[in-house]
């Protein structure tokens, strides 16, 4: 490797060890709150349990259980936020796919690509000293997409814009509302390590016994300095 390719891909390694730390937080965040979402249906469905048991022989009906959710300001304990919901309505918004893992996931497709986009891509393109566009990664590409169906069309993939998917197309279903399981969501966050490291293996992907970018599922970057000929 020449000296001033080493001397880019150092540089590009420091930006890309904080992208892969915060693409890590942003899956801590998502699997802390798929737990946070289950506890919500366990205590739930346990209070539905307790207030529709019959009671005497001649209760066969339940109750419908009404849910109250507050948030009190501190500053302000005479202001007080309040949901109030059917039980049926709050346990389908904290189901599995349900509502709020939905949102949980466009969320973090937003903030991933506007990261991505806003960060680290002009920071990459300035070491190489290129323009911003001239960095394209297919799974970065297809993040674009769905940044701009969920902003912009109601989280739904035209099938136009489905056609232009390069790594996703398979579980991302065109004309209708972005729905994703935690396989799928898992799967892209695999595809985003896959993408940042096709920026590593610019500089060493030719070499004998680099691995394939698609065959990595996870990354992590030591910071341990060059070695000189003593293996210092």
């Amino acid at each position: 490797m020449a000296e001033h390719d080493f001397e880019k891909a150092t540089a590009e390694l420091i930006i890309l060890r904080d992208f892969i730390e915060f693409v890590n937080k942003q899956s801590s965040v998502y699997m802390d709150c798929l737990n946070g979402f289950a506890g919500n249906t366990v205590r739930i469905e346990r209070q539905v349990a307790r207030v529709t048991r019959p009671v005497r022989k001649a209760l066969r009906d339940g109750e419908e259980v009404v849910v109250w959710d507050s948030l009190e300001d501190p500053s302000r304990p005479d202001a007080i936020h309040s949901s109030i919901r059917k039980s049926s309505s709050y346990l389908a918004d904290n189901a599995e796919a349900g509502f709020n893992e939905q949102q949980i996931c466009w969320a973090i497709i937003v903030f991933l690509f506007a990261h991505w986009d806003e960060e680290v891509r002009p920071s990459i393109a300035r070491v190489r000293g290129v323009k911003p566009n001239d960095i394209k990664l297919d799974a970065l590409g297809d993040l674009r997409i769905l940044r701009k169906a969920i902003i912009h069309a109601k989280s739904i993939v035209s099938d136009q814009e489905h056609a232009k998917l390069q790594k996703m197309a398979d579980f991302i279903k065109p004309n209708e509302k972005l729905v994703l399981n935690h396989d799928q969501m898992h799967k892209i966050f695999v595809l985003i390590k896959n993408a940042i490291s096709q920026i590593i293996l610019c500089y060493t992907g030719d070499l004998p016994g680099a691995p394939s970018s698609d065959d990595i599922v996870d990354l992590a970057i030591q910071n341990v300095g060059r070695s000189d000929k003593s293996g210092s």
